[in-house]
């Protein structure tokens, strides 16, 4: 073999990998845009708490795994290694999709609060991993096929390169050939996956922006409906079982907070809910002055419940604390509250609330 020989069989070889990391790159962005583009343009639109996260915590993986897919893939000329390597870039993305709404979104929350670090503000539960194990299992089929299609556009490309190894702009167009096997379960992926959660949200501001009305569930949002306030919608809670039942909180630019509870896309109740946060951190200090004794928590068993490390700190702060102190609501993330007490010993301390029936008390710290 001469060295021209060699030169253009280096020169294909680097093309080709060059049109594998393309075509990775054209896929998965595709595929994310399309999965979570549609989920964060609902979520933004209802006012949604965090409602760009899965999109811009989930779109760099995939364009990670795209490129991977695409480099390696692009290093063989035979189409059973494309397509082999396209399966498991395809389990890959649809365990990315899966968990973007439980791990993603936790990892954003942290992100956002840092003293949530390592709580599970979004646990999955079991609807959410069928729905996981589902994607995988679809978006590894369609990688199949990407798979063939790209090593068909390689193909393509390299048939109509120069010699040089130049080709035109027009002829990369054969990289957008897997695009209908990105789309396509990228749309099933966000309807399996993404529309169950975000409908108790949606469901919450449709009937904000409806303004008031005499509907079941809207007695104690409608006066909210036409007050012109922003708000935020944060979703506490949903049944592991199934997704259609959840907790949502719209929390108010005044500081109000009404919780509503959704089922299958309809609004069942609302109630005021920050009172009873206050009124919760208020029996919280007041069983740490009589030194854990429990009877100003008592009357809300069944709503609150403490976790025993945050009733033995708490009496054991004892001493710190005074009998003048102000109650705060420092922050909301998703379903976790975080409420402050600020005494006029200079003590200062934060409870960790979270989850709706009941709210638990996690855990307090100072400061």
């Amino acid at each position: 073999m001469d060295a021209s020989t060699l030169s253009r069989d280096e020169e294909a070889h680097r093309l080709h990998r060059l049109v594998g990391l393309g075509y990775g790159l054209t896929y998965s962005l595709a595929y994310g845009l399309t999965a979570w583009g549609i989920d964060a343009w609902v979520l933004a639109r209802a006012r949604a708490e965090l409602a760009g996260a899965r999109l811009a915590v989930g779109l760099p993986l995939l364009l990670l795994i795209g490129a991977a897919a695409g480099a390696v893939a692009g290093g063989s000329a035979r189409a059973g290694a494309w397509v082999g390597v396209w399966i498991g870039a395809g389990a890959l993305i649809g365990s990315v999709v899966g968990l973007m709404p439980y791990a993603g979104l936790s990892l954003a929350t942290w992100i956002a609060e840092p003293r949530l670090w390592g709580e599970t503000t979004y646990p999955m539960g079991h609807a959410g991993a069928a729905r996981l194990a589902f994607t995988v299992v679809l978006t590894a089929c369609a990688g199949a096929a990407a798979g063939l299609l790209g090593h068909v556009a390689a193909d393509k490309v390299l048939r109509l390169a120069s010699p040089a190894g130049q080709t035109r702009g027009r002829r990369w167009a054969w990289l957008a050939l897997g695009l209908p096997v990105a789309i396509l379960p990228a749309l099933i992926g966000d309807e399996v996956v993404n529309r169950p959660l975000r409908a108790g949200q949606k469901t919450v501001h449709t009937a904000l922006s409806a303004g008031p009305s005499g509907e079941t569930g809207q007695s104690e949002i409608a006066p909210r409906a036409s007050s012109g306030l922003g708000y935020t919608l944060h979703r506490v809670t949903h049944n592991p079982q199934a997704l259609s039942q959840q907790t949502i909180d719209a929390a108010f630019e005044d500081d109000v907070v009404v919780r509503c509870q959704v089922s299958d896309e309809a609004l069942a109740a609302c109630r005021p809910i920050a009172p009873e946060f206050e009124a919760w951190m208020d029996a919280l200090i007041q069983d740490a002055l009589q030194g854990g004794s429990g009877t100003a928590l008592a009357p809300y068993a069944g709503r609150v419940s403490v976790s025993p490390d945050a009733e033995s700190w708490l009496a054991s702060q004892r001493g710190a604390m005074g009998k003048r102190y102000e109650i705060s609501r420092d922050t909301q993330r998703g379903g976790w509250v975080i409420m402050s007490a600020r005494f006029g010993t200079g003590f200062a301390l934060s409870c960790y609330f979270h989850g709706a029936s009941p709210v638990v008390v996690d855990h307090c710290s100072a400061g």
